[in-house]
């Protein structure tokens, strides 16, 4: 009896007190998420959206958020031009969903952004790069005997650089591919050095990537040519030296050891003019060096134009004695 007193007194107080009411939590308002990426990636880069700074971490990326409304929406970039190691990077247009008309300025005055909005800041990267270059064997070129070089970018601009010094050269471009932007890299292709007037190298063989790398080294085809000085007649070596022409005209004379030899390294393939010089006569001989040779200079001495000239006389002499005695045996005959 008791506990059924119990429940009829709590029974009576639900009804006349009531359930307690469930609590609902306010629900929590709808946002908008907007990625602002540059391509290529570069940190630090400034941006504002409606007033409010953006900047992109070390992957290039910036977010925000924002409720969810068909209001339109400004993003600025604060920074068109960045500073980056040994060059820079320079705003060239948006991708994403950015108002067309408005794809090359740095401002997009009335984006829309949607549950996830993904807008593309496209740059064009440029990098300083040193260059140098060394023989077959590795050893330095001195700079001043380049009198220019020749590079092919793999997007068809040929650039012509005079002597030795420090260019700075496109390393990345951004390009859309199916509505997306992707960075490439940009690579140079070695067509020609020029050294003496004549092309040192195989125009393709050698490439420069300047986004991977600040300092390239390329190798130019040198020769050696051994030049052997003798004496026409008798082969004897002779203490004289040459007269050399180089493939751009420039003519510069060495002298022969005591075993008339004389080795020139470190040549530009290309064709020379050359010469013995001295007393006597020598001829002017054109010299492909395509490859390291010896060369032989003949000189005509005057000794061998004195023995030459005694043999010749001699010669005549016993043609005319022989002549003479066979005439007189003929007479005498008759």
């Amino acid at each position: 009896m008791m506990v059924r007193s119990i429940g009829a007194i709590m029974l009576a107080t639900v009804l006349m007190v009531g359930f307690p009411s469930t609590v609902l939590a306010d629900p929590s308002p709808s946002w908008n998420i907007l990625e602002v990426v540059t391509v290529p990636p570069l940190p630090s880069a400034k941006f504002t959206l409606d007033g409010k700074p953006l900047t992109t971490d070390d992957k290039g990326a910036a977010r925000a958020t924002v409720r969810r409304s068909r209001e339109k929406h400004q993003l600025r970039l604060l920074t068109p031009h960045l500073d980056i190691p040994d060059g820079s990077a320079d705003f060239v247009r948006w991708a994403g969903r950015g108002n067309t008309d408005q794809a090359f300025t740095p401002s997009l005055d009335s984006l829309v952004i949607g549950r996830k909005t993904r807008i593309q800041a496209m740059f064009q990267t440029t990098r300083t790069v040193r260059y140098g270059f060394v023989d077959q064997a590795r050893r330095p070129v001195a700079p001043d005997r380049i009198t220019s070089l020749t590079i092919r970018s793999d997007s068809g601009q040929h650039l012509t650089l005079e002597g030795v010094r420090p260019v700075r050269l496109t390393a990345v471009r951004p390009v859309l591919e199916a509505g997306s932007a992707v960075g490439k890299e940009v690579t140079y292709y070695l067509q020609s050095v020029v050294i003496d007037g004549t092309n040192v190298v195989n125009a393709g063989e050698q490439r420069l990537m300047p986004d991977r790398t600040a300092a390239a080294k390329f190798v130019v085809r040198l020769r050696s040519a051994h030049f052997q000085i003798r004496d026409w007649l008798f082969g004897r070596p002779l203490i004289t030296g040459i007269e050399l022409t180089y493939p751009d005209g420039r003519a510069e004379r060495f002298a022969a050891g005591a075993d008339g030899n004389l080795a020139l390294d470190n040549l530009a393939r290309g064709t020379y003019q050359v010469r013995a010089s001295g007393s006597g006569y020598a001829q002017l001989q054109e010299v492909a060096l395509s490859r390291s040779q010896y060369i032989r200079l003949p000189v005509v001495t005057y000794v061998d134009m004195a023995t030459l000239a005694v043999a010749t006389l001699t010669t005549l002499t016993v043609l005319v004695l022989v002549g003479r005695r066979r005439r007189k045996r003929s007479g005498a005959a008759a």
